[in-house]
């Protein structure tokens, strides 16, 4: 209790001085602490989009925030709308905040969830089409101008399925090549199998046996990725925009799912919990839709 009493007592003052440092560590200590299902995990937002909630909200008065003032979240998104962010960038920056907010409720100082009567900002896009996938054509050509390395970057990312955290952590010891599979921790640190193709157990295999230790990319870095994948595209002609490093796993499900036919099939390769997010993956051409329309009867 008395713990709960001192803690709650810091986080007060740290309100009253706008210590935003203390509130951000206070907040980085809350998610390790009490990550999904018990498990601490690494802070999913960046420190600056909580600080700027704090630079928002600070000045309109430190007590607001010990409050169920729902007046002080919806404004905040309604000043980034009105910067022309996306709804997608403020969402993000919603998220950030909430968990601010999560780590309030935590030191004794918040007992609502002000966020929580806050909606998310609509996005009038559908959301098939905010990220383009690569096709066939716009994995080969990049394919054709990169070293083995690259080559085996391109193929876990269109055709593993991995997200670019899952590509960059992927370590040898979970490559089980004899059972063409491997084993990938994702999203909220969630273990799953994934089944290697043809082409990445082909690139895998030809790594020679001396250098299949520790890391499977000698890369470490998000933005050696990006930076990477982008040269090639400029490289091979192919566009980037729209795309980025994510749009490799959208390639991977409409590859996969113009050769099955089958959504389930995909989503499973995605590791996802649910179809209608593999939906948002999976794109159809749009010429599979005039030829289903003009064979109509």
């Amino acid at each position: 209790m008395r713990i709960r009493t001192d803690r709650t007592k810091v986080v007060r003052q740290s309100l009253k001085r706008r210590d935003v440092d203390t509130l951000i560590c206070l907040n980085l200590d809350t998610l390790r602490l009490l990550g999904r299902g018990g498990r601490p995990h690494q802070p999913p937002h960046p420190a600056r989009l909580r600080d700027a909630y704090l630079a928002y909200a600070l000045p309109l008065g430190w007590k607001r925030m010990t409050e169920h003032d729902t007046d002080l979240t919806v404004g905040y998104l309604r000043a980034l709308e009105r910067t022309g962010l996306t709804p997608g960038t403020i969402n993000a920056r919603r998220s950030a905040a909430r968990a601010l907010h999560r780590a309030l409720r935590w030191a004794g100082v918040l007992q609502a969830d002000p966020f929580g009567d806050t909606p998310r900002v609509a996005d009038p896009t559908d959301p098939w089409s905010r990220r383009d996938a690569y096709t066939r054509e716009d994995i080969a050509a990049p394919m054709a101008v990169a070293d083995p390395d690259e080559q085996l970057m391109l193929l876990l990312g269109a055709h593993g399925a991995l997200r670019m955290s899952e590509m960059l952590s992927l370590t040898w010891d979970r490559v089980e090549l004899d059972r063409r599979r491997m084993t990938v921790t994702g999203k909220g640190r969630k273990t799953a199998r994934a089944h290697l193709s043809g082409p990445v157990h082909a690139a895998l295999t030809d790594v020679p046996e001396d250098s299949r230790t520790g890391y499977v990319l000698p890369w470490r870095s998000p933005k050696s990725i990006r930076m990477l994948l982008r040269a090639l595209c400029t490289l091979a002609g192919v566009t980037y925009e729209r795309r980025q490093v994510h749009g490799l796993r959208h390639a991977a499900a409409t590859m996969l799912l113009e050769q099955t036919g089958d959504i389930y099939i995909v989503s499973r390769h995605l590791r996802h919990s649910t179809v209608g997010t593999t939906q948002v993956y999976a794109k159809m051409r749009p010429e599979r839709l005039t030829e289903a329309l003009d064979d109509w009867e």
